[in-house]
């Protein structure tokens, strides 16, 4: 061995070790990034049972803002030290917002390419752009005051219904809701098959009936409201009516106008408060590493 090898293997020491270090720097990055959007299911869950309990109070007779997100949002900020939790808000939206543009853009549940695959990341994607305008009007909110109108649901079906087979695209939109809540939410919810999204086994078996428990009312729930909404929506198309009630509010209030409607409204806020639950919980059991594998089971996981 020559002499003349040594400095040049003691000059890539420094290499040799920020090389080393990499990984474990890799790591905290991963770490951290998937704590900011387990976090998001926090706040997720928190919107929703705000939500549930707007729907029980009303229930009872007692009337709050509306029953929606932006109405869950404006009842936050109205508690003490509203700001504060609204920052926190605007912490998980953001957290939730970056997990469903991860979903779509990098694919860590490997839907991958196939029709089912690409229509599952259309919602992952959608799911991004939905907490994301909910993260503007928050912070609209938190800066300017300016309070979060539920009205505005109509404006979008309205400029909709306004242009050439503006009503067929309104009622597809309202099929495809439909579609998916039952078969996206509701049949996957009661075979239990969100299980292959849960990581539940290192839990107790307490924790795990718990998490199916919570999971199989919560999500069957939350998909029943949607399906509601997808068939209200291809009302408004059908009656080319752009006030026709839609959204969480109209499908909770639709509820409320059946037989034994506010006993309806109750089940309905009980079993999204449960959903909210579930969602909390799912910060701590939600599967988030990019597998080596597929799941075993083709679930379209963006119920949560």
């Amino acid at each position: 061995m020559s002499l003349h090898n040594f400095p040049a293997s003691a000059s890539s020491a420094p290499d040799v070790a920020h090389e080393a270090m990499r990984p474990a720097h890799t790591a905290a990055r991963k770490h951290w990034g998937e704590r900011f959007m387990r976090f998001g299911y926090i706040v997720h869950g928190v919107i929703y049972l705000v939500i549930g309990v707007i729907a029980l109070r009303l229930a009872f007779g007692i009337r709050g803002a509306a029953m929606t997100q932006t109405g869950a949002i404006e009842t936050i900020g109205n508690q003490p030290f509203g700001l504060i939790l609204l920052f926190s808000v605007c912490v998980g939206l953001a957290g939730f917002a970056l997990w469903g543009a991860v979903r779509a853009v990098l694919d860590p549940l490997h839907e991958g390419h196939s029709f089912r695959g690409l229509v599952t990341r259309a919602g992952f994607a959608a799911s991004a752009i939905v907490y994301a305008t909910l993260l503007v009007i928050t912070i609209r909110f938190m800066v300017a005051g300016t309070k979060p109108d539920s009205t505005t649901s109509y404006a979008w079906i309205a400029g909709l219904l306004a242009n050439p087979y503006g009503a067929w695209l309104l009622g597809i939109i309202g099929f495809a809701t439909y579609a998916r809540a039952v078969a996206g939410e509701i049949v996957p919810a009661w075979h239990g098959t969100f299980r292959e999204d849960l990581d539940l086994e290192r839990r107790s078996p307490s924790e795990q009936r718990w998490a199916m428990r919570l999971g199989r009312i919560g999500i069957i729930t939350r998909g029943i409201v949607f399906a509601i909404i997808g068939i209200y929506l291809v009302a408004a198309a059908f009656h080319a009516n752009p006030h026709h009630q839609t959204g969480t509010d109209g499908a909770l209030l639709g509820l409320a106008r059946q037989p034994f409607g506010l006993a309806l409204l109750a089940a309905a806020g009980i079993g999204l408060m449960i959903f909210g639950v579930y969602s909390m919980l799912c910060a701590r059991w939600w599967r988030m590493h990019i597998a080596s594998t597929p799941r075993s089971t083709p679930y379209n996981s963006s119920s949560v």
